[in-house]
């Protein structure tokens, strides 16, 4: 630019002059000045775009690496039970087993209970938002057999002393659950008796609860899947993500009490036990594979990409342009031979490729990821706490 502005300097010097000389001096000059014209052009072409040239601190930024993985763990807290779904919040984990743990994880070797908030059994999925926990729970018969179910409300504002608020009470069993504003979306199934000790599913779908007021939630409406069993589910903006039976539904619930169902997708690797949702993709967990849907056209939603794991895969998550899954390996008496963690790259959607994995001890289930570090779920071995990186 300097180089430039100088040019027109000497152009609006050389114009003063020919107005000032006699004709033959004129010309020469003229002759100057044509000269420099040409060589401001050529300055300018060979001139950079403004922005293209980047600073050496811009290019050392560029270069930097990024974190190598290197899974190890980290910690871990045996709780009773069996402990599936895990949330992170700060510097609390809350896992469910035998009710709900809240977990002090400041200390990532050594995590420590807090309290416990009863879940009438076991609790292995679970929801967490604000300063609420939505627990659900299983009620059973003389014979032990399940009966029905719900989930209770969890005031978790003061972490030491969780409070019961509101109870749900449900005819089936609640399964996974989705929360938009106060609406609850909760997958349930009603079992009936066939013959002694075996039960059939007679009727499954979405509760559709109204929690505004927390101490006296309401059922305002159902979304029926027929006798398909409970379903994973994932709330993103205006739309719900279900499974019936091996088919994806994306539901629109604009109208929080009346879902509209607007496309489909068949999985490939039947039955889904776990979905995230992210932008523009689905992620979904079928038996031993990741497959990654595109939903951008929630009419039409389409295969994008998929990899294997070495077992079947429990829960997905997904963080920037990773995805990690948990899976467990069994042997033909469903016997647990193997579990573990894998981190799986899907920056390009099409062709996801696993980067590392770690065995883990019990049954991998839920997992949360937070910063450097991972929580898993393990089963009947409690929670897990996995450092992401190396040192």
């Amino acid at each position: 630019m300097r180089k430039i502005f100088l040019l027109l300097v000497i152009i609006i010097v050389l114009l003063t002059l020919v107005v000032s000389c006699k004709p033959a001096d004129a010309q020469a000059k003229i002759d100057e000045l044509e000269a420099k014209i040409a060589e401001l052009e050529k300055a300018q072409a060979e001139q950079k775009p403004e922005g293209e040239e980047e600073s050496p601190a811009t290019e050392a930024l560029e270069e930097k690496p990024e974190k190598e993985f290197s899974p190890t763990i980290a910690g871990s807290l045996y709780i009773s039970g069996q402990t599936a779904a895990v949330y992170v919040i700060g510097d609390c984990a809350y896992a469910a087993g035998q009710g709900l743990k809240i977990i002090d994880i400041t200390d990532k070797n050594n995590p420590t209970i807090v309290s416990t908030a009863d879940a009438t059994g076991w609790a292995l999925d679970f929801y967490v938002e604000g300063n609420y926990a939505y627990l659900p729970y299983t009620s059973w018969d003389n014979e032990g057999y399940p009966s029905g179910g719900g989930f209770k409300i969890i005031d978790i504002t003061d972490k030491k002393k969780p409070t019961e608020v509101g109870i749900f009470e449900s005819d089936g069993e609640i399964g996974d659950i989705g929360i938009l504003e106060n609406y609850i979306y909760a997958s349930y199934e009603i079992l009936e008796e066939q013959d002694e000790g075996y039960y059939n599913i007679v009727e499954s779908g979405i509760k559709i609860i109204d929690a505004t007021d927390k101490e006296n939630p309401v059922s305002v409406g159902i979304y029926d899947t027929g006798e398909s069993g409970r379903s994973p589910v994932c709330i993103e903006g205006d739309y719900a993500y279900i499974f019936v039976g091996q088919t994806l539904k994306i539901l629109d619930i604009t109208d929080r009490e009346n879902p509209t169902d607007i496309g489909s997708y068949i999985s490939s690797g039947g039955w889904v036990r776990d979905l995230c949702v992210v932008g523009d993709y689905a992620y979904l967990s079928s038996s031993n594979s990741l497959q990654i849907i595109d939903i951008s056209d929630k009419e039409n939603p389409i295969m994008a990409g998929g990899a294997f794991a070495p077992g079947d895969i429990s829960y997905v998550f997904v963080e920037g342009d990773y995805a990690y899954i948990t899976y467990v390996v069994t042997d033909a008496n469903w016997q647990v031979k193997e579990s573990g963690m894998q981190i799986i790259d899907v920056k390009d959607k099409n062709a996801p490729t696993v980067v590392t994995g770690v065995e883990i001890p019990g049954e991998a289930a839920g997992i949360f990821v937070e910063g450097d570090y991972a929580y898993v779920g393990a089963g009947p071995v409690g929670l897990y706490i996995l450092k992401l990186y190396a040192d």
